[in-house]
């Protein structure tokens, strides 16, 4: 098992989104551009280079569901902030389990509720002009996924959970 890899808690990403935008597509599944208003990317105690991040401008989740229903396909674009001024790019691209859950709070149902991780796997990448966060760039960084409704909350928030794969 020596030559399996291991994860390591590296942050957590939260990301408000905002309403989709359908744009249409002109074959197979129709384009959803969904718009990232405002988050966060925190790193978890230990990881190094350290995240204190926001969501910096706004970013966009290119969505295209598979054709039996079941999954989303994302493809998201953004830019973080970091708190010492530092600009990376956030790439992430996996797949959402279209659930019961998952759609009742896409959907705006009032019976919506905070769904489980393991809905949504993901793989993030990072690209940056800063030589103290390139190691991002060489790191391969998985996540699990869910979508957060909380009492009083307009929107939903979508929270990953990252870890870096090593040995």
């Amino acid at each position: 098992m020596a030559d399996f890899p291991n994860l390591k808690p590296a942050f957590t990403v939260r990301v408000d989104i905002d309403a989709p935008l359908a744009v249409g597509g002109q074959a197979g599944s129709a384009l959803a551009i969904v718009p990232m208003v405002s988050g966060t990317v925190k790193s978890e105690p230990g990881f190094e280079p350290k995240l204190d991040a926001e969501l910096h401008g706004v970013g966009y989740d290119y969505i295209h569901n598979d054709a039996n229903g079941e999954n989303m396909r994302l493809d998201v674009r953004s830019q973080l902030k970091n708190s010492d001024g530092t600009l990376l790019a956030m790439y992430y691209k996996g797949t959402v389990a279209l659930t019961s859950g998952v759609k009742a709070l896409l959907s705006g149902s009032s019976e919506a509720k905070t769904t489980p991780y393991g809905d949504s796997f993901v793989v993030f990448t990072f690209e940056t002009g800063s030589e103290k966060y390139k190691g991002l760039e060489n790191g391969v960084y998985v996540a699990a996924g869910h979508f957060v409704k909380e009492e009083g909350m307009k929107g939903i928030v979508v929270e990953y959970k990252v870890s870096k794969v090593g040995l």
